[in-house]
């Protein structure tokens, strides 16, 4: 028989997922080489899309380090300040370099110090910053799209410095910290949500906290969203491709019209799948920059990403702002336990229906209504089963209303209704037909029946809607005066004394 050893790893993808996850947290040094894999990686194809010393079109690493600050703190610190003694040391080789071991320390140190620290210091602010706020998402990508910049352009100028000390730059470079900047600029913008999310990957346990901002959202079909993406890198290419072959530098500026394409996917897509498109995009834009030697357009292509990049970001508000609108509707339109209408929804809809009948001269009546001995069920059963009650009978009334009736909760077990083209008469009678039928049903495993006490009045066209409801009000009380689980209705407009309630 073949053996069932419990530690192979799995053959489905979601074992192996599970196995890779649970090696990774039992090796927490593996996630450290990894990541610092990830670091090197990067920063070679950076090199490839160097376009003048020491500056290339966008700087991924800046990503990597930002994300892995920011998902880490200070476990991230070794890797990536190794990352940057190697890459020193590696670059020197592709160079072949003469510079001495000593010399290539210094300058390596001098590099993570001026890397590390300012996108440390960044994403720690990032992080406190949405610690404590309650509107992650929004919130968050502001401050990113202001801390981002900042961070990059600190890390460039002390870059700048740490070249100028160890010899590597002359007094004439005193601007490289531009390029330098920009190219970091498109990695932080560019790079950080990818890389958020390969770096969770490596470290499984990082990054919980992320899970709160806000960015949820079902995919759709894979062929469509290829399909968009596709068109979007075909418009890119073609738009460089003529820049370069045409020699009309203007026609660079025609970059900008990706955005259009990059919106299409951002309103469409998941917000994995956008930060996916504009990490190709970006990377795309980068590669033919080199490879059609548009370099003196660099800053023109930089400019563009940065702009499609922040675009985007904000462009994932969309969706989530409305969602957040739509829920606030549903809190101020409806009651939160009953799902029927708040008190100020029902009023606004009920004056409305109210002046409309007014207008065409037809009856309209409202109705108030309550549980008889609610409390008992509170104290008997449990508040629990007191909600269950008022959801059970709020859902069986509204099965029992047409259309064009409003049911709404005033507070507590008291509710109310409208019924627009229907005299006294006509929905005394209806309203005792729906209490009568509901009273006979059971509530659930508590073998309990719900029966109701109701006051109804007609809205006359010399009343107010408010002075309607009080006198339903008080007819309410009238029916529970009289013997409770009955429907009272009275078109008088004043209700005496002895029924009125204060």
């Amino acid at each position: 028989m073949p053996s069932t050893n419990s530690h192979l790893p799995p053959t489905s993808v979601f074992g192996h997922r599970l196995w890779l996850n649970r090696l990774l947290v039992q090796q927490p040094l593996l996630s450290d080489v990894l990541l610092l894999l990830l670091w090197l990686g990067l920063w070679r194809v950076s090199a490839l899309m160097e376009y003048a010393p020491h500056a290339s079109v966008w700087f991924p690493p800046a990503g990597v380090s930002f994300a892995a600050f920011l998902l880490l703190g200070l476990r991230a610190i070794p890797s990536v300040a190794i990352s940057c003694m190697l890459a020193t040391f590696w670059e020197a080789t592709l160079y072949q370099s003469d510079t001495s071991s000593a010399q290539l320390i210094m300058i390596g140190c001098l590099f993570a110090f001026a890397h590390i620290v300012p996108y440390y210091a960044a994403a720690s602010l990032l992080r406190v910053f949405v610690h404590n706020d309650e509107q992650k998402l929004p919130r968050m990508i502001l401050a990113f799209m202001i801390i981002g910049p900042l961070a990059s352009l600190s890390a460039a100028y002390c870059i700048q410095v740490a070249l100028h000390i160890t010899g590597a730059i002359t007094d004439e470079s005193h601007l490289l910290w531009l390029p330098l900047w920009i190219g970091d600029l498109i990695g932080i913008i560019v790079l950080t949500p990818l890389a958020i999310g390969l770096i969770s990957r490596i470290y499984p346990t990082s990054g919980i906290w992320l899970s709160e901002v806000g960015l949820r959202q079902t995919p759709g079909s894979i062929y469509t969203f290829l399909v968009k993406l596709l068109l979007a890198l075909v418009l890119s290419s073609l738009i460089m491709v003529a820049a370069a072959r045409l020699d009309i530098r203007e026609l660079a500026f025609a970059i900008f019209f990706i955005g259009i394409a990059q919106m299409w996917i951002v309103y469409t897509e998941t917000p994995l799948r956008s930060a996916v498109s504009i990490a190709l995009l970006s990377g795309l834009t980068a590669i033919l920059v080199k490879w059609l030697d548009l370099g003196e357009d660099a800053l023109i292509y930089q400019f563009s990403m940065s702009v499609l990049a922040a675009s985007t970001y904000f462009g994932l508000l969309i969706p989530v702002l409305a969602s957040n609108n739509e829920r606030l509707q549903q809190i101020a339109y409806k009651d939160p336990l009953t799902k029927v209408l708040s008190r100020q929804h029902f009023f606004h809809l009920a004056q409305q229906e109210v002046q409309r009948a007014n207008f065409y001269q037809q009856p309209v009546c409202i109705a108030v209504f309550d549980i008889d001995h609610f409390k008992a069920i509170n104290d008997t059963y449990g508040h629990s089963a007191g909600d269950g009650a008022l959801k059970f009978l709020t859902a069986e009334i509204d099965q029992r209303l047409g259309p064009a009736e409003l049911l709404g909760r005033f507070g507590g077990d008291e509710f109310m209704l409208l019924l627009p083209a229907t005299s006294l008469a006509q929905a005394q009678s209806k309203l005792s037909t729906i209490f009568s039928e509901v009273s006979q049903l059971e509530l659930g495993q508590l073998e309990l029946s719900l029966r109701c006490s109701v006051g109804v009045t007609e809205v006359k066209p010399e009343d107010s809607l408010i002075r309607a409801f009080e006198r339903a009000d008080c007819l309410l009380f009238t029916a529970k005066k009289q013997g409770r689980n009955q429907v009272v209705a009275s078109n008088q407009l004043k209700i005496d004394a002895e029924a009125s309630r204060s």
